[in-house]
């Protein structure tokens, strides 16, 4: 329920229209100095070369040095893991390995031949 304000003439608010109506008088010149301050105060970009912008976007360095770590593992586990996970699970020709649900694409990694 929304409840409306009475009309209420605020000389205050009044005063307060009048001078967002009026544009005020400035000197000549003044507005450009005004803006050349503070385009010299404002910082400069510096150019970097791309490699510092992509690490800088990554994260920095010790963000690429968990993602190179996460690389080396994941080629470690898909080339080296399986093949020894294979040995020391089907010790016998004919054991079996029952992985369960829940695998996903990992158990074709299980299966032997």
């Amino acid at each position: 329920m929304t409840q409306s304000k009475p009309p209420f003439n605020d000389p205050l608010e009044a005063a307060f229209a009048e001078a967002r109506q009026m544009t005020p008088n400035l000197p000549d010149g003044l507005m450009a100095r005004v803006v050349s301050d503070a385009m010299a105060e404002m910082p400069k970009a510096e150019r970097q070369p791309l490699w510092r912008q992509l690490f800088g976007t990554l994260g920095g360095w010790p963000a690429m040095a968990g993602l190179a770590m996460t690389a080396c593992v994941g080629v470690w586990a898909g080339g080296a893991l399986t093949d020894d996970l294979m040995l020391t699970l089907s010790p016998v020709e004919n054991a079996a390995f029952d992985t369960g649900a829940g695998l996903g694409a990992f158990d074709l990694l299980l299966v032997d031949g």
